[in-house]
């Protein structure tokens, strides 16, 4: 089980404030049977160049894997950890050097958060043209959150990006017009990703194992067995190149 939007690294962002939350968290994560995260701490352009941001990353993740281990010496190697970034879109990406740094490691994909101030026609152009400087799939976070707020426009013009893929928190599994818009994508064969977008151990906290055999279930109710397991495969392989 793949979680491809989290909070987990200590100290860096609003999400884990220190290492015995991140470490808990982690313990949350095993015990639902994930087995790959995506450590995406939020990127802000204009509060940190890409290598800043990755050099803060890499360090509270050496922080929580000394912890991890100090707690767990007897554990067996942890789920994969991926670090990367969830890229909040604003005009002055356009001259952000080195976006490559951004994507999430061992992968080709680019995280992006769209702003909740309005939607306009250069965000997806913007992060088309970051993806493309980084030679990376955008991916775009959270999109269940948007569409009341955003509508039909954001959705077409974000689909029309070439290899564009669409993550969804698992929050939003039980409502229908994310799972109407999921199903959709889908059934039209886009990239689709799920996360928990944790930020803590008590409040936001993992929850992509307990809520995800749900959404299997009603996908596999829509569609088949076969589709279900095609996802995640596909998710595996861009997870892994």
């Amino acid at each position: 089980m793949i979680d491809l939007h989290t909070h987990i690294l200590p100290g860096i962002d609003d999400g884990s404030q220190d290492v015995e939350t991140s470490v808990r968290m982690m313990e949350m994560m095993i015990e639902q049977s994930v087995d790959t995260i995506a450590a995406t701490p939020h990127y802000y352009c204009l509060d940190a160049t890409p290598e800043e941001h990755r050099a803060k990353a890499e360090a509270a993740f050496a922080r929580f894997s000394d912890a991890w281990k100090e707690r767990h010496p007897e554990a067996e190697k942890l789920p994969e950890i991926r670090i990367g970034s969830e890229i909040y879109l604003v005009n002055s990406l356009d001259s952000v050097e080195k976006p490559e740094l951004l994507k999430i490691s061992g992968t080709d994909l680019i995280l992006f958060e769209l702003p909740f101030s309005g939607y306009h026609g250069w965000m997806p152009r913007l992060a088309d043209l970051v993806a493309g400087r980084a030679g990376a799939r955008p991916v775009f976070a959270h999109v269940d959150r948007y569409l009341e707020m955003y509508g039909r426009r954001m959705t077409d013009e974000l689909e029309a990006l070439p290899h564009a893929a669409f993550q969804f928190n698992s929050d939003s599994f039980e409502s229908r017009d994310a799972l109407k818009y999921m199903y959709s994508l889908i059934k039209r064969g886009y990239t689709v990703f799920w996360a928990s977008d944790c930020h803590g151990a008590h409040r936001r906290a993992p929850d992509l194992g307990n809520t995800l055999p749900g959404l299997r279930r009603k996908i596999e109710k829509k569609f088949s067995p076969s589709v279900f397991e095609a996802i995640e495969a596909r998710q595996y392989r861009l997870m892994n190149k």
